[in-house]
């Protein structure tokens, strides 16, 4: 049926009222009736032709728009109670509160396990200890504006006094089913989380401890841009901070280092995907120059790409006077271009002096040659010169630049071998000199057999002795070698 405005049902009522009280009273004056009775016959009369007008005009559109606003409850009871329903099944707390009153209208089944049943109690009493009115750090005031229209949701995160559990909350302004403001809020568990993140701030301060302990500079540089992420005081002291380019904070340049002589150690690191040691001229925050050592670590990401390094210097200005002044005095042998017993020994007590303050391991290598006396007889000493020349030419293959060799004598050699990374044994080194050895060997034309005896010993930080004594261990084990005992 179409829908009348009232204006209209109105005037139509009014009109077929009128029309039908005229017929009503025409009708009744051609019979004799007393007033009182035909006032009757026309209220009955006007009731009976009204009924259907009444009905059809009032009473219906009245029952259907009670019809429409009870479906409307029922839908939103029931839309309410999904609502409920689905609060009750998050695995966190969900509670409604009253903005004015903080009167609590609903809490979620996973609340009323901590809480137990606090409908109807004061929220800041039940869900809090301590507080003699509404909580200070309450959210209200962030949920609404100035006129009571609900804003954006709230997130804060919050340690509750009652459980001591972390969460974080969010909160915000809702209408509730009987059409008020209210607060709803969810909080999850996060105290997992706070418990690794303090963890993870207690490692940090772990290592930035260890860091800050470190006698040298120490600093963490990104690969890409060169720039230093991190750097413990002494490295700040020396100039290098946060925030600058490594070049600028240790060679006071414009450009990365490409000389052959100062190779980059990140180029290396980001080329060899190994730690490097080189040697550098720094200069220091007053403009001072200083030979270091530099050591550079990668560090990669969980795909394996290399990102930062890891760089520390070891001053070695002393080490390298001693050099120059070895340079100075007779400390090489003439033969094979290697240190003499002299230069070998200035050379090895000074480096383990720095070893004592600065990681790694220090090894010792004690070889001679085998059957020289028999070649010298049979082939000459010419053939013997040879011999002791290659053994020589085999140490320098077989060991890095930064080790320290010596020919201490006839047909005696000494490696001081610095480990830095951790990487050395006995047995790797005793590995790599077996496979230098069968190389030189199996070698075509040879006129001598070529064959070494050699004892590996390692210096040990907690023993510290000279290196008198570490000589004559390696000695000792080396002719136990000879004798086929070790």
């Amino acid at each position: 049926m179409k829908q009348i405005s009232p204006s209209r049902l109105f005037l139509l009522l009014t009109l077929v009222i009128g029309l039908t009280e005229l017929a009503i009273m025409t009708f009744l004056d051609k019979f004799s009736f007393s007033p009182f009775s035909s006032g009757l016959l026309d209220t009955f009369f006007l009731l009976l032709i009204l009924a259907p007008f009444l009905y059809l005009f009032v009473y219906k559109p009245f029952q259907q728009n009670i019809r429409q606003l009870t479906q409307t409850n029922e839908k939103m009871e029931s839309s309410h109670n999904r609502l409920l329903s689905v609060l009750d099944g998050i695995d966190a707390i969900v509670y409604v509160a009253d903005m004015q009153t903080y009167e609590v209208l609903f809490i979620n089944d996973y609340m009323k396990k901590i809480f137990g049943d606090i409908t109807g109690q004061i929220c800041w009493q039940s869900i809090q200890t301590g507080q003699d009115g509404p909580c200070p750090f309450c959210s209200n005031d962030k949920l609404v504006d100035t006129n009571g229209i609900p804003l954006e949701g709230y997130s804060w995160e919050f340690q509750n006094t009652v459980n001591g559990h972390w969460y974080h909350i969010y909160d915000r302004a809702i209408r509730w089913i009987d059409g008020r403001i209210v607060r709803l809020e969810i909080a999850t568990d996060i105290s997992h989380r706070k418990e690794s993140e303090e963890k993870i701030q207690e490692q940090n301060r772990f290592l930035q401890s260890v860091i800050e302990s470190l006698p040298y500079p120490f600093y963490v540089i990104d690969v890409d841009s060169y720039e230093v992420e991190l750097s413990n005081t002494i490295a700040a002291h020396a100039g290098i901070t946060t925030g600058k380019k490594c070049f600028t904070a240790t060679h006071n340049s414009d450009t990365p280092c490409n000389s052959e002589e100062h190779e980059c150690p990140l180029n290396l690191v980001r080329t060899k995907r190994e730690p490097v040691i080189v040697e550098h001229i720094h200069t220091d925050a007053k403009g001072k120059a200083e030979h270091v050592e530099v050591h550079g670590y990668p560090i990669a990401d969980q795909n394996g790409a290399i990102t930062k390094m890891i760089e520390y210097q070891i001053d070695i200005t002393e080490r390298k006077k001693a050099e120059e002044m070895l340079q100075q005095i007779s400390v090489t042998d003439e033969m094979t271009g290697l240190y003499n017993r002299r230069g070998f020994l200035m050379l090895a007590e000074k480096q383990i002096q720095i070893a004592d303050r600065t990681p790694g391991e220090i090894y010792v290598l004690y070889a001679d040659c085998d059957h020289l006396k028999a070649i010298n007889d049979t082939l000459g000493h010419r053939a013997g010169d040879t011999f002791i020349k290659e053994t020589a030419d085999l140490l320098k293959e077989t060991f890095r630049k930064s080790d320290i060799i010596g020919r201490l004598g006839g047909d005696e050699f000494v490696v001081l071998l610095l480990d830095e990374a951790g990487k050395e044994s006995n047995a790797t080194l005793k590995a790599r000199m077996a496979a230098a050895i069968t190389a030189r060997k199996q070698q075509p034309d040879r006129n001598y057999p070529f064959a070494l005896s050699y004892g590996i010993t390692r210096y040990n930080k907690e023993n510290p002795c000279s290196m008198e004594k570490l000589l004559t261990r390696a000695d000792r084990l080396m002719y136990e070698n000879k004798r086929g005992v070790a």
